[in-house]
Protein backbone atom coordinates (compact mmCIF):
# COMPACT_ATOMS: atom_id res chain seq x y z
CA UNK A 1 0.00 0.00 0.00
CA UNK A 2 1.28 3.45 -0.69
CA UNK A 3 1.04 4.94 2.81
CA UNK A 4 2.80 8.59 1.90
CA UNK A 5 0.71 11.05 3.74
CA UNK A 6 2.83 13.77 1.62
CA UNK A 7 1.51 12.79 -1.19
CA UNK A 8 -1.29 15.51 -1.95
CA UNK A 9 -3.28 12.93 -4.05
CA UNK A 10 -4.20 10.63 -1.05
CA UNK A 11 -6.17 13.51 0.33
CA UNK A 12 -7.74 14.55 -2.86
CA UNK A 13 -11.19 13.98 -1.82
CA UNK A 14 -10.91 13.99 1.68
CA UNK A 15 -8.68 11.82 4.50
CA UNK A 16 -7.03 8.80 3.51
CA UNK A 17 -8.81 6.42 5.90
CA UNK A 18 -7.56 3.14 4.48
CA UNK A 19 -4.07 4.56 4.84
CA UNK A 20 -4.73 5.58 8.51
CA UNK A 21 -5.95 2.01 9.33
CA UNK A 22 -2.46 0.73 7.25
CA UNK A 23 -0.66 2.25 9.53
CA UNK A 24 -2.55 2.24 12.82
CA UNK A 25 -2.41 -1.32 13.16
CA UNK A 26 0.96 -2.05 11.19
CA UNK A 27 3.30 0.66 12.13
CA UNK A 28 1.25 3.73 14.70
CA UNK A 29 4.45 5.73 14.91
CA UNK A 30 5.38 5.81 11.54
CA UNK A 31 8.65 7.60 9.96
CA UNK A 32 7.36 9.78 6.98
CA UNK A 33 9.91 11.15 4.74
CA UNK A 34 9.23 14.93 3.64
CA UNK A 35 10.03 16.31 -0.15
CA UNK A 36 11.33 19.05 1.68
CA UNK A 37 12.05 18.66 5.39
CA UNK A 38 13.73 16.90 8.19
CA UNK A 39 10.67 14.15 7.70
CA UNK A 40 8.46 13.45 11.36
CA UNK A 41 6.68 10.63 13.18
CA UNK A 42 2.67 10.00 11.99
CA UNK A 43 1.07 9.36 14.64
CA UNK A 44 -2.53 7.27 14.23
CA UNK A 45 -4.02 5.61 17.55
CA UNK A 46 -5.89 7.57 19.65
CA UNK A 47 -4.05 6.75 22.43
CA UNK A 48 -0.51 8.13 21.38
CA UNK A 49 -2.31 11.00 19.93
CA UNK A 50 -4.18 11.64 23.34
CA UNK A 51 -0.78 11.48 25.04
CA UNK A 52 0.60 14.46 23.06
CA UNK A 53 -2.09 16.99 22.85
CA UNK A 54 -2.01 16.29 27.24
CA UNK A 55 1.95 16.62 27.32
CA UNK A 56 2.70 20.17 26.40
CA UNK A 57 5.80 19.91 27.93
CA UNK A 58 7.29 17.06 26.14
CA UNK A 59 5.76 18.01 22.83
CA UNK A 60 5.65 22.03 22.18
CA UNK A 61 3.73 23.74 19.66
CA UNK A 62 6.57 26.03 18.97
CA UNK A 63 8.08 27.26 16.38
CA UNK A 64 4.87 25.90 14.19
CA UNK A 65 2.02 23.53 14.44
CA UNK A 66 2.49 23.12 10.72
CA UNK A 67 4.58 19.70 9.43
CA UNK A 68 6.34 22.04 6.92
CA UNK A 69 8.93 24.08 9.42
CA UNK A 70 8.67 27.00 6.25
CA UNK A 71 5.09 28.37 7.64
CA UNK A 72 6.17 29.89 11.11
CA UNK A 73 4.48 33.17 12.34
CA UNK A 74 5.52 36.12 14.38
CA UNK A 75 8.69 36.36 16.53
CA UNK A 76 9.65 36.75 20.10
CA UNK A 77 7.18 39.01 21.32
CA UNK A 78 4.51 38.48 18.35
CA UNK A 79 3.28 34.67 18.81
CA UNK A 80 0.32 33.14 17.10
CA UNK A 81 -1.92 31.46 19.69
CA UNK A 82 -1.53 27.48 18.44
CA UNK A 83 1.90 28.37 17.48
CA UNK A 84 3.33 29.01 21.31
CA UNK A 85 3.63 27.25 24.83
CA UNK A 86 3.13 28.80 28.01
CA UNK A 87 4.00 31.47 29.86
CA UNK A 88 3.08 33.12 26.04
CA UNK A 89 -0.02 31.01 25.03
CA UNK A 90 -1.86 31.27 28.83
CA UNK A 91 -1.48 34.53 28.88
CA UNK A 92 -2.83 35.21 25.43
CA UNK A 93 -5.65 32.94 25.70
CA UNK A 94 -6.66 34.63 28.42
CA UNK A 95 -7.09 37.49 26.27
CA UNK A 96 -8.96 35.98 23.71
CA UNK A 97 -11.09 33.85 25.44
CA UNK A 98 -13.92 36.28 26.48
CA UNK A 99 -14.21 37.12 22.90
CA UNK A 100 -15.21 33.46 22.16
CA UNK A 101 -15.79 31.79 24.69
CA UNK A 102 -19.40 30.17 25.84
CA UNK A 103 -20.20 33.56 28.27
CA UNK A 104 -20.09 35.46 24.73
CA UNK A 105 -21.62 32.19 22.56
CA UNK A 106 -24.38 30.99 25.10
CA UNK A 107 -26.36 34.59 24.71
CA UNK A 108 -26.23 34.60 20.82
CA UNK A 109 -28.37 30.98 20.46
CA UNK A 110 -31.21 33.09 19.15
CA UNK A 111 -29.74 35.31 17.33
CA UNK A 112 -27.70 32.53 15.50
CA UNK A 113 -31.23 31.08 14.57
CA UNK A 114 -32.39 34.05 12.85
CA UNK A 115 -29.12 34.60 10.98
CA UNK A 116 -29.04 31.04 9.61
CA UNK A 117 -32.88 31.36 8.37
CA UNK A 118 -31.74 34.42 6.90
CA UNK A 119 -29.07 32.45 5.08
CA UNK A 120 -31.28 29.54 4.13
CA UNK A 121 -34.34 32.50 2.88
CA UNK A 122 -31.27 33.55 0.01
CA UNK A 123 -31.89 30.35 -1.95
CA UNK A 124 -35.11 28.69 -0.35
CA UNK A 125 -37.10 30.05 -3.07
CA UNK A 126 -34.86 28.57 -6.17
CA UNK A 127 -34.65 24.97 -5.19
CA UNK A 128 -31.32 24.94 -5.73
CA UNK A 129 -28.15 26.19 -4.10
CA UNK A 130 -24.19 25.11 -3.89
CA UNK A 131 -23.58 23.91 -0.72
CA UNK A 132 -20.26 25.29 0.97
CA UNK A 133 -21.11 28.78 -1.17
CA UNK A 134 -24.45 29.63 -0.43
CA UNK A 135 -25.04 27.71 2.75
CA UNK A 136 -21.89 27.00 4.61
CA UNK A 137 -19.80 29.03 3.52
CA UNK A 138 -22.15 32.27 4.67
CA UNK A 139 -23.20 30.73 7.99
CA UNK A 140 -19.48 30.02 8.87
CA UNK A 141 -18.43 33.87 7.72
CA UNK A 142 -21.58 35.64 8.87
CA UNK A 143 -21.34 34.41 12.57
CA UNK A 144 -17.73 34.90 12.54
CA UNK A 145 -17.86 38.49 11.25
CA UNK A 146 -20.28 39.45 13.49
CA UNK A 147 -18.16 38.18 16.49
CA UNK A 148 -15.39 40.08 15.36
CA UNK A 149 -17.04 43.19 14.53
CA UNK A 150 -17.12 43.39 10.59
CA UNK A 151 -19.56 43.86 8.15
CA UNK A 152 -20.86 40.83 6.44
CA UNK A 153 -20.81 41.30 2.91
CA UNK A 154 -17.18 42.81 2.88
CA UNK A 155 -16.18 39.88 5.36
CA UNK A 156 -17.16 37.24 2.07
CA UNK A 157 -13.71 38.18 -0.13
CA UNK A 158 -11.99 37.93 3.34
CA UNK A 159 -12.81 34.95 4.36
CA UNK A 160 -12.60 33.00 0.82
CA UNK A 161 -9.11 34.47 1.27
CA UNK A 162 -8.69 32.48 3.90
CA UNK A 163 -10.20 28.94 2.57
CA UNK A 164 -7.33 29.30 -0.98
CA UNK A 165 -4.72 29.65 2.22
CA UNK A 166 -5.73 25.64 3.84
CA UNK A 167 -5.20 24.47 -0.01
CA UNK A 168 -1.31 24.07 1.03
CA UNK A 169 -0.42 26.20 -2.10
CA UNK A 170 2.58 29.06 -2.82
CA UNK A 171 1.79 32.24 -1.07
CA UNK A 172 4.78 33.88 -3.05
CA UNK A 173 2.43 34.54 -6.52
CA UNK A 174 -0.62 33.93 -7.79
CA UNK A 175 -3.74 32.95 -6.31
CA UNK A 176 -1.87 32.28 -2.69
CA UNK A 177 0.01 35.95 -3.12
CA UNK A 178 -3.59 37.65 -3.35
CA UNK A 179 -4.87 35.55 -0.75
CA UNK A 180 -2.68 37.15 1.70
CA UNK A 181 -2.93 40.57 0.46
CA UNK A 182 -6.48 40.72 1.11
CA UNK A 183 -6.27 39.25 4.32
CA UNK A 184 -3.38 41.48 5.13
CA UNK A 185 -5.29 44.75 3.48
CA UNK A 186 -8.57 43.71 5.90
CA UNK A 187 -6.81 43.50 8.86
CA UNK A 188 -4.74 46.82 8.54
CA UNK A 189 -7.58 48.59 7.24
CA UNK A 190 -9.49 47.18 10.61
CA UNK A 191 -6.43 47.83 12.83
CA UNK A 192 -6.43 51.54 12.08
CA UNK A 193 -10.20 52.47 12.69
CA UNK A 194 -9.97 50.64 16.07
CA UNK A 195 -7.20 52.83 17.30
CA UNK A 196 -8.71 55.65 16.26
CA UNK A 197 -11.87 55.52 17.12
CA UNK A 198 -12.33 52.23 19.44
CA UNK A 199 -15.49 50.28 18.79
CA UNK A 200 -17.69 47.84 21.85
CA UNK A 201 -16.37 44.48 19.40
CA UNK A 202 -13.93 42.30 19.25
CA UNK A 203 -11.44 43.34 17.31
CA UNK A 204 -11.16 46.62 19.00
CA UNK A 205 -10.45 44.74 22.41
CA UNK A 206 -7.85 43.08 20.94
CA UNK A 207 -6.40 46.13 19.29
CA UNK A 208 -6.28 48.01 22.78
CA UNK A 209 -5.40 44.80 24.62
CA UNK A 210 -1.77 43.46 26.11
CA UNK A 211 -0.11 40.14 26.41
CA UNK A 212 1.98 39.71 29.25
CA UNK A 213 1.96 43.25 30.01
CA UNK A 214 2.97 44.12 26.15
CA UNK A 215 -0.10 46.19 24.41
CA UNK A 216 -0.78 44.82 21.16
CA UNK A 217 0.52 46.18 18.06
CA UNK A 218 -0.17 46.09 14.48
CA UNK A 219 1.81 43.34 14.19
CA UNK A 220 0.21 41.48 16.80
CA UNK A 221 -2.98 42.48 15.53
CA UNK A 222 -2.49 40.98 12.27
CA UNK A 223 -1.44 37.43 13.75
CA UNK A 224 -4.75 37.47 16.15
CA UNK A 225 -7.32 38.64 12.95
CA UNK A 226 -5.92 35.93 10.80
CA UNK A 227 -6.48 33.28 13.36
CA UNK A 228 -10.20 34.44 14.04
CA UNK A 229 -10.70 34.43 10.26
CA UNK A 230 -9.12 31.05 9.37
CA UNK A 231 -9.73 29.03 12.59
CA UNK A 232 -13.44 30.81 12.83
CA UNK A 233 -14.70 30.00 9.47
CA UNK A 234 -13.04 27.20 7.65
CA UNK A 235 -13.35 24.70 10.32
CA UNK A 236 -17.06 25.42 10.50
CA UNK A 237 -17.64 25.87 6.70
CA UNK A 238 -15.62 22.19 6.26
CA UNK A 239 -17.95 20.40 8.86
CA UNK A 240 -20.57 21.38 7.64
CA UNK A 241 -19.76 20.79 4.52
CA UNK A 242 -18.43 17.19 4.91
CA UNK A 243 -20.88 16.65 7.43
CA UNK A 244 -24.31 16.91 5.23
CA UNK A 245 -22.24 14.80 2.47
CA UNK A 246 -21.89 12.05 4.73
CA UNK A 247 -25.60 12.24 5.65
CA UNK A 248 -26.58 11.81 1.88
CA UNK A 249 -24.82 8.84 2.17
CA UNK A 250 -26.82 7.59 5.02
CA UNK A 251 -30.11 8.58 4.26
CA UNK A 252 -31.50 6.68 7.34
CA UNK A 253 -29.43 8.56 9.41
CA UNK A 254 -30.91 12.04 7.66
CA UNK A 255 -34.86 10.54 7.87
CA UNK A 256 -34.05 9.75 11.75
CA UNK A 257 -33.13 13.22 12.32
CA UNK A 258 -36.35 14.64 10.11
CA UNK A 259 -38.20 12.27 12.47
CA UNK A 260 -36.62 13.56 15.99
CA UNK A 261 -34.57 16.41 15.90
CA UNK A 262 -33.21 15.81 19.32
CA UNK A 263 -30.82 13.43 17.90
CA UNK A 264 -29.18 16.36 16.33
CA UNK A 265 -26.53 16.82 18.70
CA UNK A 266 -25.24 13.44 19.41
CA UNK A 267 -25.26 13.24 15.33
CA UNK A 268 -23.18 16.48 15.24
CA UNK A 269 -20.49 14.66 17.49
CA UNK A 270 -20.56 11.65 15.52
CA UNK A 271 -19.94 14.03 11.85
CA UNK A 272 -17.31 15.69 13.70
CA UNK A 273 -15.85 12.44 14.78
CA UNK A 274 -16.22 10.84 11.49
CA UNK A 275 -15.12 13.42 8.96
CA UNK A 276 -12.68 16.12 11.37
CA UNK A 277 -11.81 19.19 9.25
CA UNK A 278 -8.66 18.96 10.55
CA UNK A 279 -6.50 16.52 8.76
CA UNK A 280 -3.19 16.58 11.02
CA UNK A 281 -1.20 18.81 14.13
CA UNK A 282 2.12 18.80 14.39
CA UNK A 283 4.44 19.06 18.25
CA UNK A 284 7.98 19.46 18.41
CA UNK A 285 9.44 17.21 20.85
CA UNK A 286 11.29 19.27 23.76
CA UNK A 287 13.26 16.47 24.71
CA UNK A 288 14.32 12.31 24.25
CA UNK A 289 11.36 10.47 25.37
CA UNK A 290 8.85 7.72 23.70
CA UNK A 291 5.60 6.98 21.95
CA UNK A 292 4.01 3.89 22.01
CA UNK A 293 7.03 1.73 22.18
CA UNK A 294 8.75 4.27 19.46
CA UNK A 295 12.39 6.59 20.69
CA UNK A 296 11.89 10.25 19.73
CA UNK A 297 14.50 12.13 19.92
CA UNK A 298 14.59 15.97 20.96
CA UNK A 299 13.79 18.61 17.59
CA UNK A 300 11.66 15.59 16.06
CA UNK A 301 8.24 16.71 14.70
CA UNK A 302 5.74 14.30 15.85
CA UNK A 303 1.78 14.53 13.67
CA UNK A 304 -1.08 13.77 14.74
CA UNK A 305 -3.62 12.33 12.24
CA UNK A 306 -7.03 13.16 14.13
CA UNK A 307 -9.03 11.41 11.65
CA UNK A 308 -7.05 8.30 12.41
CA UNK A 309 -7.24 8.60 16.58
CA UNK A 310 -11.65 9.18 15.57
CA UNK A 311 -11.47 5.83 13.66
CA UNK A 312 -9.59 3.57 16.18
CA UNK A 313 -11.32 0.33 17.14
CA UNK A 314 -9.22 0.38 20.57
CA UNK A 315 -11.59 3.48 21.54
CA UNK A 316 -14.70 3.02 19.23
CA UNK A 317 -17.03 0.22 18.59
CA UNK A 318 -17.32 -0.33 14.53
CA UNK A 319 -15.35 2.79 14.00
CA UNK A 320 -16.26 2.60 10.34
CA UNK A 321 -19.62 2.73 11.03
CA UNK A 322 -21.68 6.41 10.94
CA UNK A 323 -23.85 5.57 14.11
CA UNK A 324 -25.96 9.05 15.31
CA UNK A 325 -26.77 7.40 18.13
CA UNK A 326 -23.36 6.46 19.26
CA UNK A 327 -23.04 6.54 23.32
CA UNK A 328 -19.73 6.65 24.20
CA UNK A 329 -18.07 9.61 21.34
CA UNK A 330 -14.36 10.80 23.00
CA UNK A 331 -13.30 12.28 19.93
CA UNK A 332 -10.35 14.18 19.55
CA UNK A 333 -11.65 16.52 16.71
CA UNK A 334 -11.85 19.45 18.78
CA UNK A 335 -7.60 18.57 20.28
CA UNK A 336 -7.09 18.40 23.82
CA UNK A 337 -5.14 19.65 26.67
CA UNK A 338 -4.37 23.77 27.32
CA UNK A 339 -4.81 23.69 23.45
CA UNK A 340 -8.70 22.33 23.18
CA UNK A 341 -9.61 24.57 20.46
CA UNK A 342 -11.06 28.02 22.13
CA UNK A 343 -13.35 27.95 19.64
CA UNK A 344 -15.54 24.52 19.92
CA UNK A 345 -18.51 26.34 21.42
CA UNK A 346 -18.93 28.74 18.61
CA UNK A 347 -18.99 25.83 16.51
CA UNK A 348 -21.40 23.75 18.14
CA UNK A 349 -23.89 26.46 18.21
CA UNK A 350 -22.86 27.28 14.68
CA UNK A 351 -23.12 23.32 13.50
CA UNK A 352 -26.46 22.86 15.17
CA UNK A 353 -28.10 25.25 14.44
CA UNK A 354 -27.08 25.18 10.65
CA UNK A 355 -27.82 21.33 10.20
CA UNK A 356 -30.81 21.43 12.18
CA UNK A 357 -32.21 24.38 10.07
CA UNK A 358 -31.74 22.52 6.70
CA UNK A 359 -32.95 19.32 7.80
CA UNK A 360 -36.25 21.50 9.09
CA UNK A 361 -36.32 23.44 6.13
CA UNK A 362 -35.44 21.28 3.00
CA UNK A 363 -35.61 17.54 4.41
CA UNK A 364 -35.31 16.10 0.93
CA UNK A 365 -31.74 18.07 0.23
CA UNK A 366 -30.02 15.97 -2.38
CA UNK A 367 -27.03 15.96 -4.40
CA UNK A 368 -27.61 18.03 -8.04
CA UNK A 369 -23.56 16.89 -9.24
CA UNK A 370 -20.65 15.76 -8.44
CA UNK A 371 -18.21 17.48 -5.71
CA UNK A 372 -15.82 20.02 -6.39
CA UNK A 373 -12.62 18.89 -4.49
CA UNK A 374 -9.90 21.99 -4.46
CA UNK A 375 -6.56 21.78 -5.95
CA UNK A 376 -3.74 20.88 -3.56
CA UNK A 377 -0.51 22.27 -3.52
CA UNK A 378 0.51 20.13 -1.02
CA UNK A 379 -0.83 17.55 1.97
CA UNK A 380 -3.44 19.72 3.19
CA UNK A 381 -3.89 20.19 7.11
CA UNK A 382 -7.61 21.35 6.72
CA UNK A 383 -9.86 20.19 3.94
CA UNK A 384 -13.46 20.08 2.34
CA UNK A 385 -15.09 20.29 -0.40
CA UNK A 386 -14.85 23.71 -2.61
CA UNK A 387 -18.54 23.53 -3.72
CA UNK A 388 -21.33 20.75 -3.98
CA UNK A 389 -24.37 21.38 -6.04
CA UNK A 390 -27.90 20.78 -4.13
CA UNK A 391 -31.61 20.15 -5.08
CA UNK A 392 -34.44 20.39 -2.89
CA UNK A 393 -37.89 21.38 -2.95
CA UNK A 394 -38.79 25.14 -3.16
CA UNK A 395 -39.88 26.72 0.38
CA UNK A 396 -40.59 30.05 1.55
CA UNK A 397 -38.64 32.53 3.17
CA UNK A 398 -39.37 32.95 7.32
CA UNK A 399 -37.29 36.22 7.94
CA UNK A 400 -39.20 38.87 7.54
CA UNK A 401 -36.17 41.93 8.10
CA UNK A 402 -32.22 42.53 8.35
CA UNK A 403 -30.73 40.39 10.91
CA UNK A 404 -28.70 42.62 13.41
CA UNK A 405 -25.27 40.94 14.53
CA UNK A 406 -25.93 38.50 16.50
CA UNK A 407 -23.08 39.19 19.30
CA UNK A 408 -23.28 42.08 21.96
Amino acid sequence: MNTDLQNPENFRTGAPYEIYKYLRENDPVHWQEEPDGPGYWALTRHEDIKQVELDSETFSNEPTVTISDKNQIGDETHKHLIFSDAPHHTAHREMLAPEIGLTRVRPAREGMETLVDSIIDLVIEKGEADLVEDLSGKMASFAIADLMGLDRDHSLAMFHAAEVLTRSISTSEGIGLEAMMTLFQHATTAYQERKDVPREDTLSRIAHGEIMGIPVDEFQFQVDFQLLVSAGSDTSRNVLSTGMLTLFEHPEARQALVDDPRLLPKALEEILRFTPPIMAMRRTATRDTELGGTQIRAGQKVVMYYGAANRDPAVFENPDTFDITRKLNPHLTFGGGRHHCLGAHLARLELTTMFGAMIRRMPDMELAGPVDWPELGEAPMVGGPAGIPVRFTPGSKVVDNAVAPIFG
